[in-house]
């Protein structure tokens, strides 16, 4: 199943930055990023940008023009393009932005399509101002700023609150998430966090908006990732290791207002899709690779895609191995809770992550023996963390690919 003829032969992914006026860390403009990621991911193929028949793009959240994706492709130098499409699935768009160039290619529509993502929420000038641009609706200026609630930290301490008034999920039982992803990314050279923390220090983060913690929250950086979708033919040409895409779901929009649930993200039907696809049990994967702005959000995630039961949570917490050699190898490179979030194009991280630990490339942080993992993304927080959030995808991938 998936999609046979179609593989991903090379990622890229660059260094993380966070600058500003108090510190040296480099700048660089969004199209610089791309172009950067365009490199790395190229780089160890032997083709060029001439080579490239298609162009996949993750729209940023700083403001672009209307035609932002063919701008980037004249920056870039690419011509004559068979194919060219741009995803706006906010955080969560690698995903489905790898499964449009898999459906291109698989048609024969495009034979290399170069998907990228990048952006630079992190402005020396801006100070610690806002990341993202406000609603431009009066939801946000009428329903929920009177009330308190100003951003998702303040939102997402509504869901962690509600969970933990159901199901009893403690700050402790979450807390070994960050604990196990702070610990991969102190293994990872491309991660912004590159020492580990424990229990207690997660514990003694300073209060954001309570219950939430400074370490429950993602840390912005500037950043770009890239992944090339050829044929398998191709792909074996390219390298020695090419990924295969062997299952994809979705699920947008997956509650009306009247249906809302506060502690769902909607990603259980995105993931049931991609591992029926794949032929996979849910406890199956090698390793998880999933979407991680907090880490009561993984919590829901596990829930929905089946890896323990909503009530059962906190103790499956309590006792599974998230590390390398563990039960459930959970975000390898550090996720972005500890590795950066780069803006809406953060969820590239999981994907690129998990084509790595595929290829074998891992490092200290390789998952024996990795042959297939479970990646999703998850987007859409502002409108709809106070429900369910609007975009969900999941992929599976495969080590072996045939031609």
């Amino acid at each position: 199943m998936g999609f046979d003829n179609a593989a991903i032969a090379a990622i890229g992914e660059t260094e993380k930055s966070r600058p500003s006026e108090t510190n040296d860390q480099p700048f660089h403009d969004l199209e610089e990023y791309l172009w950067m990621a365009a490199q790395e991911t190229l780089g160890g193929t032997g083709l060029s940008i001439a080579d490239v028949d298609g162009l996949g793009l993750a729209r940023p959240s700083i403001e672009t023009q209307y035609r932002f994706p063919l701008m980037i492709a004249d920056t870039l130098g690419l011509s004559d393009l068979k194919w060219i499409t741009a995803t706006d699935h906010c955080g969560g768009q690698a995903v489905p932005l790898l499964a449009q160039a898999a459906m291109a290619v698989d048609a024969g529509v495009a034979e290399t399509v170069l998907c990228l993502g990048a952006d630079t929420p992190k402005v020396p000038d801006r100070g610690e101002g806002e990341v993202f641009p406000r609603d431009p609706r009066g939801l946000q200026r009428n329903y929920k700023d009177p009330f308190g609630v100003q951003g998702t930290n303040a939102e997402i301490a509504h869901v962690q609150n509600r969970h933990a008034e159901r199901y009893g999920t403690t700050p402790e039982q979450l807390g070994r998430l960050y604990v196990t992803q702070r610990r991969h990314a102190a293994a990872n050279p491309l991660a912004y966090f590159d020492e580990p923390v424990d229990l207690e220090g997660y514990l003694e983060s300073a209060p954001i908006a309570d219950p939430i913690r400074l370490f429950d929250c993602v840390i912005p950086v500037n950043a770009g990732f890239g992944a090339l979708v050829t044929t398998p033919e191709r792909a074996q040409e390219l390298t020695d290791t090419p990924v295969s895409v062997a299952g994809v779901g979705h699920n947008h929009n997956p509650a009306v207002p009247e249906d809302r649930r506060l502690t769902a993200t909607g990603m259980g039907p995105a993931a049931d899709r991609a591992l029926d696809q794949a032929d996979l049990d849910p406890t199956a994967a090698d390793f998880y690779q999933l979407y991680d702005d907090y880490p009561i959000v993984l919590a829901i995630e596990m829930e929905e895609i089946g890896l323990c039961e909503p009530d059962e949570v906190g103790r499956f917490l309590e006792e599974t191995d998230f590390g390398i050699e563990g039960d459930v190898p959970l975000n390898t490179g550090g996720g972005q809770l500890c590795a950066g979030q780069a803006g809406v194009a953060g969820g590239f991280l999981q994907v690129v992550e998990g084509v790595r630990q595929l290829r074998g490339e891992g490092g200290d942080r390789q998952v024996p023996d990795a042959g297939c993992g479970l990646v999703t993304g998850v987007g859409g927080v502002s409108a709809n963390y106070d429900g369910v959030l609007s975009a969900n995808s999941a992929m599976v991938l495969r080590a072996e690919v045939s031609a």
